[in-house]
């Protein structure tokens, strides 16, 4: 139980870490030259913050059409979204316990009546 306190303790540190400090022009992303400038209504910018050529990165604020699924945001820098982290670690310990929990039960001898 007492492993179980760190390895929440290590993932929740690890999700709340950005990964923009790692960043060139925001995460992985490398400009290739097939980028459009902001302002075409055709290409509009990528407008998610968090996104390695967001809003966050003046130098690479575009579109990319490599990330056309997107709508040309490359989105591997985003963290996940507090929600999703929350009902990943959730159902982890929620499993985790129940499992505890039916290993109890099984050394546990039955009584009949």
């Amino acid at each position: 139980m007492k492993s179980l306190k760190y390895l929440f303790f290590f993932i929740a540190l690890a999700g709340l870490t950005q990964n923009e400090i790692l960043a060139q022009c925001g995460g992985s992303y490398v400009p290739d030259g097939d980028e459009f400038a902001c302002g075409n209504p055709g290409y509009p910018c990528c407008q998610v913050s968090n996104a390695c050529n967001g809003t966050n990165y003046p130098a690479c604020n575009n579109y990319d059409p490599d990330y056309t699924a997107t709508g040309g945001c490359d989105l591997s820098c985003a963290p996940i979204d507090n929600g999703v982290l929350f009902l990943l670690i959730g159902g982890g310990l929620f499993g985790g316990l129940t499992i505890m929990r039916r290993r109890e039960t099984v050394l546990l001898p039955i009584h009949s009546k």
